[in-house]
């Protein structure tokens, strides 16, 4: 637990007969002048935004520093296919659990759906565009760039919101909403938050927070949390800013830290959803005076969490990768095995790849195989009827047919059913 304290908890500890809200504005001038302040120049209700690098703020980035390390190095030590089954495995659950967290509801298999629509730039599934927004952060080479314009964050949010809107949660401004929009405890029925108004006001909000975005003054972690709550407190939209921000906060990750690592906090924060919303009031109550403190506290703690999760993840999966193909080259080295060529033997590696980093059910096409394997069709079309006639593939459907390991091929490679 932080040693460090809200402005309102140490109010509570006083013995003055001062109002409360003008020892709060005290201690809120001492905080800002402070010499471990970082200061973020949006003002919310006459109180500047801001961070104190207390030490546990700083010791959970450092730790997320040096996990970083680990993190890609085990990532580089991915063959392809691996990393692209894993990374469609943790998208899913990414975009599953920021449904959740809105109550929104998705199953796997629309999410699994919009994802395969998405690679292959198909349109007209459900959770798409959503989809195409997150694949985006994989793409080292064509990284998607932070919003530059009002209208940058338009455009995101009517990407992750397209097709869900109902017709009166639709904005209803210039870009943004027109009217007064209030956040409920949904026990409860009590205000517990009331967005920014009106779109004039917006708009002024969301210009300083892309220039935040943009700083190159703050340590970038810091950044990311500091305009994910300054976001989610200005609420620009009706519906759909939960979603919109955790997704504008993966893309500041992204410009920073491993894939694996921005595209894994909402599993996390679905898990402590208590957690997430408690930081978030604590920092909005008005007698903290802008002090986000502990709410950056609380998203590190997240993404921290989410890279021990790929840490122990990815260990364990590499460990099962190397075994795998100890046991397959064993197989390749008996006589049984010397009747398969390179190519086959390489067939079978992919798919013990995706048996062991996909999700449930995935499955191979032999278009993937010609593309690993950098073989013709017809070449493809003779390798994995050889497998089947030996039984250590299974396949599946039609147009495309897709392939995985047989029991007989699980047992063999994995020693394990399949």
């Amino acid at each position: 637990m932080a040693r460090y304290e809200s402005i309102r908890k140490t109010l509570y500890r006083s013995q003055s007969t001062e109002k409360p809200q003008d020892r709060a504005d005290r201690e809120y001038q001492l905080r800002l002048d402070g010499p471990s302040v970082v200061r973020s120049s949006m003002l919310l209700n006459g109180h500047e935004v801001f961070a104190v690098l207390f030490l546990e703020l700083v010791s959970a980035m450092d730790q997320i520093r040096e996990q970083e390390t680990t993190v890609e190095t085990l990532w580089a030590g991915l063959p392809v296919v691996a990393k692209r089954a894993y990374l469609f495995g943790l998208l899913g659950n990414e975009m599953l659990s920021t449904n959740r967290i809105e109550n929104v509801h998705s199953t796997r298999k629309e999410i699994g759906d919009a994802l395969k629509a998405a690679s292959t730039n198909q349109h007209g599934k459900r959770f798409s565009e959503f989809a195409r927004l997150y694949l985006g952060l994989t793409d080292r080479e064509h990284s998607p760039r932070l919003p530059e314009t009002l209208e940058d964050i338009r455009s995101i949010y009517d990407r992750v919101i397209a097709g869900e809107l109902d017709e009166a949660d639709k904005p209803d401004g210039r870009l943004f909403r027109a009217k007064d929009v209030f956040i409920a405890d949904e026990s409860t029925g009590r205000q517990i938050h009331r967005g920014i108004a009106p779109e004039a006001a917006i708009e002024v909000q969301l210009t300083k927070l892309i220039a935040l975005m943009h700083s190159t003054d703050i340590p970038p972690l810091l950044r990311a949390a500091m305009c994910h709550f300054m976001f989610e407190y200005i609420h620009p939209f009706y519906d759909g800013n939960g979603r919109t921000g955790r997704y504008l906060f993966a893309l500041q990750l992204s410009q920073h830290l491993s894939v694996p690592t921005a595209i894994s906090l909402s599993t996390v924060v679905n898990e402590r959803k208590s957690s997430y919303y408690k930081a978030f009031d604590e920092a909005d109550d008005p007698l903290n005076c802008s002090d986000a403190s502990l709410f950056c506290y609380q998203m590190a703690k997240f993404v921290s969490r989410a890279q021990r999760n790929i840490v122990d993840e990815l260990s364990e999966k590499k460990r099962m990768l190397d075994e795998s193909s100890r046991l397959l080259r064993q197989y390749g080295n008996s006589q049984q095995g010397q009747q398969l060529s390179t190519d086959a033997q390489g067939a079978l590696f992919v798919l013990i790849q995706e048996k062991l980093f996909g999700q449930p059910g995935n499955a191979v096409t032999r278009s993937t195989l010609q593309n690993v394997l950098d073989i013709g069709r017809e070449k493809a079309a003779s390798i994995t009827r050889k497998l089947e006639s030996d039984g250590l593939i299974s396949t599946h459907g039609a147009r495309p047919i897709r392939y995985t390991l047989s029991s007989k091929g699980c047992e063999l490679f994995l020693q394990m059913e399949p």
